[in-house]
């Protein structure tokens, strides 16, 4: 199971990520330009990185990350970008350095203000169910109980642990968001299956706790060993 230390510190840089980039949106439309010059490394992460180092003292203190927080708050900042928002069709490309880099990253970055919340694919949804049917594996495994897929199937055709499942598989991929690694918008599905309501709109003044994920997963814990 997850730990309520990893998955608080996970959440404080999910939380401190939105706030950022919601800092560069309306400073991005009063003038500041986020210069980067990272456009020779590897990713997004990287990229985010080179961007942190560099602007750092001048971000909210609100979104700053520490200095021993950077590598994970970068890595996981480079895939919120992406991961959650689509530039906006009628976005014209600018310049986000002096040699004009065009990737994902920095070009997401300059048009902060220009992102809206990426639309989900059929392929999307498929793709989060199958991490929900991952997730349920996992748990089993780590608590020495066999796994059979058909069971852990029915399980998530009840609406309560399906939703228990997505804040499972969630915070699993939150995790390994700290780490450069993620699903791509099938991640982005399984939190709006949860933080969503059923007309498809946000949940107003919706917070994820770590409460909320480890209760979750003692509850499909015990229907797995049912």
């Amino acid at each position: 199971m997850i730990t309520r230390t990893n998955i608080e510190f996970a959440l404080s840089i999910q939380e401190r990520s939105f706030k950022l980039l919601q800092w560069l949106a309306k400073a991005v439309h009063e003038g500041f330009v986020p210069i980067v010059l990272a456009h020779d490394l590897a990713g997004a992460g990287d990229a985010a990185r080179c961007w942190l180092q560099r602007q750092r003292g001048s971000l909210p203190v609100a979104c700053r990350p520490a200095d021993e927080e950077i590598e994970a708050f970068a890595k996981f900042f480079g895939t919120y970008l992406e991961t959650s928002f689509d530039l906006k069709r009628s976005t014209t490309k600018r310049l986000a350095s002096s040699c004009g880099c065009y990737c994902s990253f920095c070009l997401r970055l300059v048009e902060s203000r220009n992102l809206s919340p990426k639309t989900l694919t059929p392929q999307d949804k498929k793709r989060a169910a199958k991490l929900r049917l991952r997730r349920l594996e996992e748990l089993a495994l780590e608590a020495g109980a066999g796994f059979n897929e058909d069971r852990a199937s029915s399980i998530l055709e009840v609406e309560s642990q399906r939703l228990d499942a997505s804040r499972s598989a969630y915070a699993s991929a939150l995790l390994e968001r700290l780490q450069g690694f993620s699903d791509g918008p099938a991640v982005l599905a399984l939190w709006r299956d949860f933080a969503w309501n059923r007309s498809g709109a946000p949940i107003r003044n919706f917070k994820l706790r770590a409460n909320d994920i480890l209760e979750a997963e003692i509850r499909l814990l015990g229907r797995l060993n049912a």
